[in-house]
């Protein structure tokens, strides 16, 4: 016997750390990559950094602790009067406040990444045909 709702918090929890990874993957981590342009760019895609991650963590949590809890009455359902509460309306708070925290992740994901890529995008112009400071022999 297995539960339907158990199943799918934990493929959302695979889908959410493998979407979390592949952000991450992209921009390298923020840490690996070339180094971004000083300035509001840089500033927000760290916060929203931290948020994305923050929020990411939060909602991992929910999914998998809404799947045990899930799990637990599914299999003991018989026991200990558990019988007396449906699974929907032990669990809807865990799994709502994980939907909530996955579309936040998946907010300041995009947030940072548009704001990872300005940065990225603001030190390319800044050194796009202006001198380097290396003169060129001239031939005559």
């Amino acid at each position: 016997d297995s539960d339907i709702a158990t199943g799918l918090g934990i493929g959302a929890t695979l889908f959410l750390i493998s979407s979390q990874f592949l952000i991450s993957a992209t921009t390298r981590c923020l840490c690996c990559g070339p180094a971004l342009t000083p300035g509001a760019s840089r500033v927000f895609a760290i916060v929203f950094f931290v948020l994305s991650w923050l929020s990411f963590l939060i909602a991992e949590l929910c999914l998998v602790v809404g799947s045990a809890r899930n799990s637990i009455h599914y299999k003991y359902s018989g026991y200990f009067g558990a019988a007396d509460y449906s699974c929907s309306s032990l669990r809807k708070g865990t799994f709502g406040a994980g939907a909530a925290f996955i579309f936040f992740s998946f907010l300041f994901s995009i947030v940072y990444y548009v704001c990872y890529r300005k940065s990225q995008l603001d030190s390319w112009a800044t050194h796009n045909g202006t001198e380097t400071g290396m003169g060129m022999a001239r031939m005559s």
